[in-house]
């Protein structure tokens, strides 16, 4: 494939896990037609049509139902561009930002920033993909974090860690009940989930540093008011949601708490050291009240735990920790923040803590506040689509 992949389908490609890439063939080149190309397992699985590339300069734009061809000069240079394992060439992680622009809402702009800058990814492999990764579940579960980033000789690029869900599920026991049937009991197991845990993609300040540059360009505005958004390092989909609703002006839906931190390092005492087994703690989004130096801590708890059941009992560890210090710690679920009632509960208790003066919504700041949780709130799977 000669063109280059960029925007929507260039998101993609790089949502999608390296060692899922890894078990697709390479793509046909366009020499063949575009529709063998979008027959191509990557593309039906992956990649989906149309398929949006970038012309070189002076090219024209042209559409149709398999291929969608745009002009975006800054987007198909060498240095915004690289060759993949599959055959084709895409634009790297800024610059699909940037050509995403043209296709997506403000908010889903904003979402596919912050994946970006973020350090997870959210991917859903088909059935056939699932049953080859089964294959590698059990050593991805015992994984570490550490671990996950380390590569060896036969990999280009560190496979990423997948997160699990504990399901309920029956199975069968080697035992007939009294109407001659066999017994089943409940037993919890892990099932991969869409979330995948990798490092960034961008780094925050580049992705500043870009908008700043692209302002003045075609849709530069809507992509540098997108970015100004983006003012932390995310672990997960959730945890966007906290901070925007948190944190966004209350006239934009938010609670408008200033000195907002994400996942902001906490050095611990010798006692809490004791407790969490670390010298530093990560609490998800820490609230501060510079005046009386004082601070509270957010963390969202999702029904998803990275890896086994141990990284829960740290969670508990970490948490005690920061309790021994003296810190609010406010265990918020996604249930809270997408019920109005329980989430202006808990800014009220954090206002409280902290000191700080709490006022109630207004009716247009409430409407705006359903507004912005119904774009966080979001199946992040149809990101881009």
């Amino acid at each position: 494939m000669d063109e280059i992949v960029c925007a929507n389908t260039a998101f993609r490609y790089w949502r999608c896990p390296p060692q899922v890439r890894d078990l697709y063939p390479r793509l046909p080149n366009t020499e063949d037609g575009w529709r063998a190309l979008s027959q191509a397992p990557f593309v039906t699985d992956v990649l989906k049509t149309p398929i949006i590339t970038t012309t070189a300069p002076g090219g024209v734009n042209y559409h149709s139902g398999l291929r969608t061809t745009i002009h975006c000069e800054d987007a198909s240079g060498v240095d915004g561009t690289l060759e993949t394992t599959l055959g084709f060439r895409v634009t790297n992680p800024l610059s699909t930002l940037f050509t995403m622009a043209r296709f997506m809402s403000p908010f889903d702009l904003v979402l596919a920033m912050y994946e970006f800058c973020g350090w997870f990814s959210v991917f859903k492999p088909t059935a056939a993909v699932e049953a080859e990764l089964r294959k590698a579940d059990d050593a991805a579960k015992e994984a570490t974090t550490d671990s996950l980033f380390e590569l060896d000789e036969s990999q280009d690029e560190a496979p990423w860690k997948r997160v699990y869900a504990r399901v309920k599920v029956k199975e069968s026991i080697n035992a007939k009940g009294p109407d001659g049937k066999k017994k089943t009991k409940e037993v919890i197991k892990l099932k991969g989930t869409s979330l995948w845990m990798r490092k960034p993609l961008i780094e925050l300040h580049e992705l500043h540093e870009c908008a700043r540059k692209m302002k003045s360009r075609k849709r530069g505005a809507k992509f540098y008011n997108a970015a100004q958004m983006v003012t932390g390092i995310a672990a997960s989909p959730l945890e966007v949601a906290g901070i925007l609703l948190l944190s966004l002006p209350r006239s934009r839906g938010g609670a408008g708490f200033r000195n907002v931190y994400v996942n902001d390092p906490t050095p611990l005492t010798a006692s809490a050291q004791s407790i969490a087994g670390q010298k530093v703690c990560y609490g998800d989004i820490l609230i501060v009240n510079p005046t009386i130096m004082k601070a509270g801590i957010v963390e969202l708890q999702g029904e998803v735990i990275h890896g086994s059941g141990a990284v829960l009992d740290h969670d508990a560890k970490r948490m005690t920790a920061l309790q021994s210090m003296g810190y609010d710690v406010f265990l918020v679920t996604h249930d809270m923040l997408n019920d109005a009632d329980q989430l202006d509960a808990i800014v009220r208790s954090l206002c409280s803590r902290l000191e700080l003066r709490y006022r109630n919504k207004t009716e247009a700041q409430k409407t705006a506040e359903t507004e912005l949780r119904a774009n966080v709130m979001c199946n992040w799977l149809q990101i881009g689509c």
